[in-house]
């Protein structure tokens, strides 16, 4: 059974004056620390360099909208939560929002106690990945990226292909060990427009099998529903 979600750091990004005010004050009663913004712009001013557990963005903002914001925060903060509320709910807004690194995609109206349960549920996830990377870290893999294999110091190798390879250290270079379907078919040259993605599951499901074998835990490779996958096990690329 999950554990109850912490006391969270929340940033909202909303222009309209009373909503802002009402998710604010619905999210504090509920135990959380809440920033809230009406644009993109005053993100740089109050909440950057702070520690952030989840974003909540509005799509129809004056300045930079919130599918540029929700793509910038996304490379900004790859570990943190990220909920698009918006009116629009027309379904290229909803692809395009996850395309771009949304978690969730909530439509206005929104119902308070369907958004605090959206937030606790981010908030259990980033607890568990918090932990995962911690218990990890101090159980960390070695990836030989010449002779393509993996494992613990002490321990067996396991033999990788060239793609698996190319998947791990992708992996690693990227912020948060978090990288898009798109960045995954790009280090593998492939063309997402016209290659399976169901394909590119299947390799992560094999990817994911390998690890377990070299002695990670069956959790390793995490998908991030609609935008790709986070690796949670420490790898050091030689």
């Amino acid at each position: 059974m999950d554990t109850p979600a912490p006391r969270l750091s929340l940033v909202i990004v909303e222009d309209h004056d009373i909503l802002r005010g009402m998710l604010q004050q619905a999210l504090e009663e509920s135990g959380h620390q809440v920033t809230a913004l009406s644009c993109a712009e005053e993100l740089e001013d109050v909440a950057q360099g702070q520690q952030v557990d989840v974003f909540l963005i509005d799509l129809n903002l004056p300045g930079e909208d919130g599918l540029s914001l929700t793509e910038r925060v996304r490379t900004a903060y790859p570990l943190a939560g990220l909920i698009v509320v918006t009116a629009r709910s027309g379904l290229n807004d909803k692809l395009e929002s996850y395309a771009r690194g949304a978690d969730m995609y909530l439509s206005k109206p929104i119902e308070v106690p369907e958004l605090c349960a959206a937030v606790a549920a981010l908030g259990r996830r980033r607890q568990r990945v918090d932990t995962l990377l911690q218990i990890h870290n101090r159980q960390g893999f070695t990836l030989n990226q010449q002779h393509m294999r993996i494992g613990k110091p002490g321990q067996s190798e396991i033999v990788l292909s060239a793609s698996e390879t190319s998947i791990l250290v992708a992996f690693s270079r990227a912020p948060g060990q978090r990288i898009a379907y798109w960045q995954i078919a790009e280090t593998l040259g492939l063309n997402l427009e016209t290659y399976p993605k169901a394909s590119l599951e299947v390799r992560m499901v094999r990817l994911r099998k390998k690890l377990v074998e070299a002695g990670a835990g069956s959790n390793c490779i995490e998908a991030i529903r609609g935008h790709g996958y986070q690796l949670c096990i420490a790898v050091q690329v030689v």
